[in-house]
């Protein structure tokens, strides 16, 4: 399980964009065996999905949607980008408005996130007081586009 949760993280990371030199991050994991890692973060390798290829799926969707960014500074990445659902009804396939008869929903994913977390240290040698910081592995869920779908309906007895 552990070693599963490595990978999965470790193929999060390598898609995060960072600086131009590596950067070594540990990483703890909170259980009653806690367990320590370090990753290397490689600034060579990009992301594969592209902000204009997103944006272009996204027009011509019957059910269109813009990306807001949400920004942690504690998080890592600590930029992501939401869908955030244009309409209420979807387009027709003439071009002509809304279909009243289909509903929008937000299409969600959870994705794994690394969270820093301030841990104090005591003095070192100098006498100066250092701050450490931890990286938690956390989740967040993200709407990642829209969709269309039939209403609901709950028939009443």
């Amino acid at each position: 399980m552990l070693l599963t949760r490595a990978f999965l993280l470790l193929g999060f990371v390598s898609v995060i964009p960072v600086a131009s030199k590596k950067r070594i991050i540990s990483v703890h994991q909170i259980r009653p065996r806690s367990k320590t890692m370090q990753l290397a973060l490689d600034p060579s390798v990009k992301s594969y999905l592209s902000h204009t290829s997103a944006s272009n799926i996204a027009n011509l969707s019957l059910s269109p949607w813009t990306y807001i960014d949400s920004y942690n500074s504690s998080r890592l990445p600590q930029k992501i980008l939401q869908a955030n659902c244009s309409t209420f009804g979807c387009l027709n396939l003439q071009g002509r408005g809304e279909d009243a008869t289909l509903q929008v929903k937000p299409i969600k994913y959870q994705v794994l996130v690394l969270y820093r977390t301030l841990k104090k240290r005591n003095n070192n040698k100098k006498g100066k007081k250092q701050n450490k910081y931890i990286f938690m592995l956390g989740t967040e869920e993200i709407t990642v586009g829209c969709t269309c779908v039939r209403p609901t309906v709950i028939p009443q007895e």
